[in-house]
């Protein structure tokens, strides 16, 4: 083939000549990162690809049967193939224009940046992905983007898009913001997270999300000037979440977040003020309630602290340091009869009653989860003989059966645990386990092991797990709450559909 090109030509059926000009081009042998970025535009694995339109043969003409053969083969190609097969000849280029189907799931991926600049292969896949797959997705997800990359023009057709993540984007300003609530007025999800806005975007954010009237799940993040105290949230939210929410009046905050959003049933909050604890009680749905950096300590307890009626709709707690006085008057089953998931964190010192504490947690009736967190400055910490009983009184209770996730961890540094055996006796773990387990049937998929810490396991037999327990390098968020997040999002799709 000749560095010109090939032209190739046909007599129709109407007797007119037809010319088609074959482009030149280079097979380039894909780098790994290439071959990284195809996967990562794959569409997400167990679900089936869209189905497309079978071909009638009273209606299809022959002179259409080419392009419309390409079509169907365009439609099994990945992503990156299908790019590079538009520059072909004017007749794939049609041909895959018209074999675009609606993805469910397309990424931006993060940019190799070099002095400002993308790399050759992701600004070329970055405005691909803006001419194609941002008209065509339900989700999208851009990871990072260069200053003159405004979000806008890939959102400029964008309006299947139902899903939309934001990480690790530099000056959002206010205008972009408006553009996204005008854009996509029927978004559903909206999740930022490591992004920095503009400083004075206030105005900007309450008018996107004034724009929004489907929207289920908002979701702020670690993003630096984030002030906003969310004066325009949409009544149709019902899972909110706030990472770090620092800002200057969060009563204010709050407030103006249980008036607009009434309804709401999962809210995570990460806030240092104390006044919040009193304030979520406020909120007459929610189910899943997580309150970190915000202490409940013997100087904020009050008679009303979590009354009945607010804690017995509750499916998952997660609370950050909590004081044994709290335990004591609070954590019983009769409070909690629907509780699934529950994390705290307790102080260590030496006149605490671990077996009190835990044994009340072996009452409450539904749990699945449990996340056990002991703050301590010290280096050395009282035995942990108090879990083996636990975990025994579990068994004889029946409820070990149901259990899934089982963490016991330093909450100073949950990750990182020094001194394994002053914190939590393995040895003694592991003997005590394999006989409460002896002549039983073990689970036959991981996903019905009990999942714990395999920081507590080092250096012993259990350090990856046994046919039992699965262990993990890091706490992460518990499969309770994965599960309540997919229900509570069905459930409101089915009843406003």
């Amino acid at each position: 083939m000749s560095r010109q090109g090939q032209m190739l030509q046909a007599i129709g059926e109407d007797g007119i000549v037809y010319t088609w000009y074959r482009r030149p081009y280079n097979r380039r042998v894909p780098t790994q990162r290439q071959l990284e970025l195809q996967q990562q535009l794959q569409p997400i694995q167990g679900e089936p690809p869209p189905t497309p339109q079978m071909l009638n043969p009273k209606q299809t003409q022959l002179s259409e049967l080419g392009e419309l053969i390409l079509i169907r083969c365009f439609q099994s190609l990945p992503i990156n193939d299908r790019f590079n097969m538009e520059h072909v000849s004017r007749l794939f280029q049609s041909a895959s224009k018209r074999s675009w189907n609606i993805h469910k799931h397309v990424v931006v991926p993060p940019a190799s940046l070099k002095k400002g600049t993308y790399s050759i292969d992701i600004r070329y896949l970055f405005r691909l992905l803006m001419k194609r797959c941002a008209r065509y997705c339900l989700t999208l997800q851009i990871n990072s983007m260069l200053k003159q990359d405004r979000i806008f023009r890939l959102l400029h057709l964008g309006y299947k898009v139902e899903c939309l993540q934001l990480e690790s984007l530099d000056q959002i300003c206010g205008s972009e913001l408006e553009e996204i609530g005008g854009r996509l007025p029927n978004l559903k999800i909206l999740i930022i997270i490591k992004c920095k806005f503009h400083t004075n975007t206030i105005n900007g954010f309450n008018l996107m999300l004034e724009q929004f009237k489907r929207l289920i799940v908002f979701a702020v993040g670690r993003c630096a000037n984030f002030q906003s105290e969310l004066e325009k949230l949409p009544r149709s939210l019902r899972i909110l979440n706030l990472n770090l929410f620092d800002v200057v009046n969060s009563a204010n905050a709050i407030g103006n977040i249980r008036r607009q959003a009434p309804n709401i049933t999962m809210l995570t909050i990460e806030c240092r003020s104390l006044d919040v604890v009193n304030q979520v009680q406020d909120f007459e749905h929610l189910k899943v309630l997580s309150l970190h950096y915000s202490p409940i300590l013997d100087d904020v307890i009050t008679p009303d602290l979590f009354p009945v009626n607010f804690s017995q709709q509750l499916k998952a707690l997660e609370l950050f340091v909590v004081s044994e006085n709290f335990i004591a008057m609070r954590f019983r089953p009769e409070f909690f009869p629907q509780l699934e998931h529950i994390k705290f964190d307790i102080i260590e010192n030496p006149t605490t009653n671990y077996n009190t504490i835990l044994g009340q947690l072996v009452e409450f009736p539904a749990l699945r989860s449990i996340s056990l967190g002991v703050y301590t400055r010290k280096k050395k910490l009282i035995c942990r003989a108090e879990y083996l009983n636990f975990v025994r009184r579990l068994y004889e209770k029946g409820r070990l059966e149901k259990i899934r996730s089982l963490y016991f961890y330093k909450s100073s540094n949950p990750n990182n645990i020094e001194e394994e055996e002053e914190y939590f006796r393995a040895n003694e773990f592991i003997e005590r386990f394999e006989q409460l387990k002896l002549n039983k049937i073990p689970p036959t998929s991981n996903s019905k092991k009990v999942v714990m810490l395999g920081n507590l396991f080092k250096g012993t037999k259990l350090e990856k797990g046994n046919e039992w327990i699965k262990c993990k390098e890091n706490i992460r968020g518990s499969h309770v709450l994965r599960e309540l997040f997919v229900n509570e999002f069905k459930e409101y799709e089915n009843n406003n559909t």
